[in-house]
């Protein structure tokens, strides 16, 4: 892996130009060796040109006359290929650290969440595997043109930053897709959820009452238990921390067909933290799969008759897990 990551793709080597070394070792032109693999001089120089890919039959013809083996010429020939796209690929990317410059890179490097983020040779491409899109402009036509299935809670006081969005809403997707979980049907689940309300306010009253959260970043028991419980019913609970430039404490979704909520890790107060969970949790209750969405990222919730809905669903479970 760590020879991959070395590999300079500007120095792209054809698998002609080991059999042009091999020939001058041989001591033999092109037309006898042409003759002696039963192909024509103009193949073998075409071959040796980088003009013509090695076939299977090829290879197996170049073992017969150098001695090298097929798997050798066959390695080399989808190396060269692999080589050159990524060649060609890099020189498409030289001109978008725009883009790049555009994400919360300063705020990601700490977290690690990208590898290889700093590679000085080619610092595109690690954040590209990060959101499993082909380019910026995939980017841009996913994260800020489809509709996301995804309601957000957010601060409206401060700037909505698409591109600090979008590497928390991809973090969770990778945190949701690590955990395996069978799909149900959603009426279904949804009752089974909603039946299992009374567990999820005790587990508030239980652990949301101290008035801080204890160390940034910290799961402490509360949070581990209420992921439990999700699990339990078929919904994923995830904490990720959000970014200053885009301070979403949560969202709900159906990903992949599978409840999903996703909660900022780093709330100051412990009733926050419960009224952010169950303000999503009502989205999952009350709310269609498809009802909940932002189309563009740049623009606030979009539903706020549903937003009001959920608001109330979860002051009414706050009002009950801390009566007085």
């Amino acid at each position: 892996m760590a020879e991959e990551k070395e590999r300079d793709y500007w120095w792209v080597v054809a698998p002609g130009e080991f059999l042009q070394e091999k020939l001058e070792e041989m001591n033999m032109d092109v037309n006898e060796f042409a003759s002696r693999i039963g192909y024509t001089a103009k193949t073998v120089n075409e071959i040796l040109k980088a003009k013509c890919a090695i076939t299977a039959e090829m290879a197996f013809n170049l073992e017969y006359a150098t001695g090298i083996p097929a798997s050798f010429w066959l390695t080399a020939q989808r190396k060269y290929e692999q080589d050159l796209m990524r060649k060609q690929i890099k020189a498409t990317l030289g001109d978008k650290s725009t883009w790049r410059n555009s994400l919360p890179i300063g705020e990601l490097k700490p977290r690690q969440w990208v590898e290889d983020i700093d590679n000085k040779e080619d610092n595109i491409s690690p954040l590209l595997r990060f959101f499993g899109v082909s380019s910026p402009k995939a980017w841009e036509n996913y994260y800020c043109k489809a509709s996301l299935k995804v309601a957000f809670r957010i601060s409206l006081a401060e700037a909505q930053d698409p591109y600090a969005a979008s590497v928390w809403l991809r973090r969770g997707e990778i945190l949701a897709d690590a955990i395996k979980m069978e799909k149900q049907n959603d009426k279904k689940q949804r009752i089974v959820i909603k039946k299992a309300l009374p567990q999820f306010i005790e587990l508030a009253s239980a652990y949301g009452s101290r008035s801080s959260m204890g160390k940034p970043g910290e799961i402490d028991e509360g949070m581990v238990k209420l992921q439990e419980l999700g699990a339990s019913l078929g919904m994923k609970i995830l904490y990720v921390q959000n970014f200053k430039s885009a301070p979403i404490h949560g969202m709900a979704r159906w990903y992949r067909d599978i409840p999903v909520i996703q909660l900022h890790d780093r709330f100051k107060d412990r009733k926050a933290f419960w009224f952010t969970f169950f303000h999503e949790l009502a989205h999952i209750i009350l709310h269609g799969k498809k009802d909940i969405f932002i189309k563009n990222m740049y623009h606030g919730n979009k539903n706020p008759q549903k937003d009001e809905e959920a608001n109330l669903f979860a002051q009414k479970c706050m009002d009950e897990a801390f009566e007085k």
